[in-house]
């Protein structure tokens, strides 16, 4: 009896030590599964980022890439620059399943979402992501926008910038001397000083230049020749550089800058005959063109009510009179109240005064009182006008409409054997290692779980 007992003890004991590790076992085996080193991916590379610009409607983006496993994304990011705030997106490239790729994303500049004009100055990196959760960002590269279709050459004097092609370099000289003469007499006019540079594309004749051109209208386009246009805030297209004026052109346009500049506020916008007539008012020649419309329209009496004249005219047939009688209006209260008081009605504005509160604090009448003073000097007799109970703030149409640019617009890509010469190094990609240890880790504690059930089954036998 006694014998038996110790020996009952003795097996008990050793089936207790055995179960013990035993139902530990599956705890480090499982452990060691999940807490292993993740695999480690080759580290993704990419060639050196391209732009193409085979017109001016389209911008090709382009990247050469190697990841040690399949691509998930790659996306490019953009910023227009512009002194009065960037304006950017992103764009989407296709990928297909592969380690190599030649990457496209194609973003159209000049259609009905967009006007990303020629001459812009643009910003842009790749980011590109594998399935293993490595990333890769390429460093910020800026190239200016040019026409792909022709070979441009570039010169820069103080802030002035003129990009050309062709045989236009003498002209290309004397439309930078234009530019520069132009931001000299429209800063001391105005009482501003230009504080950033400003570029100049000149195309070699209308014909060329008109893909650079956002469309207005077939109407207008084919009744109205375009010499040229202020198309962003730093930027003019000069579009025939061999015809009679363009020299005046390029005033005009430049002058346009300083105008935006001195004129435009946060919400108060100075009116289109104020702003065009200031362009005109700083041309060499300002008659030419517009004197002849302006005249017979003052014999007729049929010019036009400043109230009217908020926004650029559309109407290929009152386009000259348009400018002619807007410069007309200006020399007047240059003339009348003086350089001093003209440069602190469009300081008023831009500290959004309305217009007829700006005009009635610096040179004491409203737009239909100015209106009916330069009637006057012109040989007009003046018009009883209705009261105007409230002054509302004048929007004036730029050159060119702003800049529209969507958020996110989708690519493509093209799978290629190569990934592009120059590979540029990138980060490591892992195998997705926090998701492996958080798995170990849960292992761990259900491994745990089933050895504690074990050791209490142990011992109970």
């Amino acid at each position: 009896m006694t014998h038996t007992s110790w020996y009952g003890r003795i097996a008990r004991g050793l089936s207790f030590r055995l179960a013990a590790p035993l139902a530990l076992l599956p705890t480090l085996i499982l452990g060691a599964m999940f807490l292993v080193t993740p695999a480690v991916y080759a580290a993704p590379t990419v060639g050196r980022p391209t732009v193409e610009a085979p017109d001016p409607a389209s911008l090709r983006f382009r990247l050469g890439v190697q990841t040690g496993t399949d691509l998930a994304s790659a996306t490019v990011t953009y910023k227009v620059l512009d002194p009065n705030g960037n304006v950017g997106g992103s764009l989407t490239a296709e990928v297909s399943p592969g380690q190599r790729a030649d990457l496209l994303a194609t973003m159209q500049t000049n259609g009905n979402q967009r006007y990303i004009p020629v001459g812009s100055r643009i910003t842009y990196s790749w980011t590109v992501v594998d399935k293993s959760g490595g990333t890769l960002t390429t460093p910020e590269e800026t190239f200016v926008f040019l026409d792909g279709r022709f070979q441009w050459q570039s010169r820069t004097s103080g802030l002035v910038t003129v990009y050309w092609y062709g045989g236009n370099d003498a002209n290309a000289t004397l439309i930078m001397q234009a530019a520069a003469d132009s931001v000299d007499k429209n800063q001391k006019l105005l009482r501003v000083t230009l504080p950033y540079p400003v570029r100049l594309v000149v195309y070699r004749n209308t014909t060329e230049g008109r893909p650079a051109q956002q469309p207005r209208g077939a109407a207008f386009d084919g009744s109205v020749i375009t010499g040229g246009s202020r198309v962003g805030t730093d930027l003019v297209h000069i579009y025939d550089p061999i015809g009679a004026g363009f020299v005046d052109v390029t005033r005009h346009e430049v002058g346009h800058i300083l105008t935006r500049l001195a004129g435009i506020g946060p919400i108060a916008r100075i009116p289109s005959w104020l702003d065009e007539g200031t362009a005109v008012y700083a041309q060499l020649d300002p008659g030419r063109g517009y004197i002849g419309s302006l005249q017979l329209a003052i014999r007729s009496d049929q010019v036009m009510r400043l109230r009217n004249m908020a926004s650029a005219s559309n109407q290929p047939g009152t386009v000259d009179l348009f400018y002619g009688q807007s410069w007309s209006v200006v020399k007047y209260m240059v003339d009348t109240y003086g350089e001093a008081k003209f440069a602190a009605l469009f300081k008023a504005i831009k500290e959004d005064a309305p217009v007829d509160a700006a005009l009635k604090a610096t040179m004491g009448v409203d737009q239909d009182g100015l209106y009916n003073a330069w009637r006057k000097s012109v040989g007009l007799k003046e018009i009883e006008f209705p009261p105007i109970v409230e002054a509302t703030p004048a929007v004036a149409v730029p050159t060119q409409p702003p800049l529209r640019i969507p958020t996110a617009v989708s690519g493509a890509s093209e799978t290629r054997g190569g990934a592009g010469s120059g590979t540029v190094p990138g980060v490591e990609a892992r195998g997705a290692p926090v998701l492996g240890i958080a798995i170990g880790v849960a292992t761990l504690l259900l491994a745990s779980g089933i050895g504690f059930l074990g050791l209490r089954l142990a011992r109970k036998r």
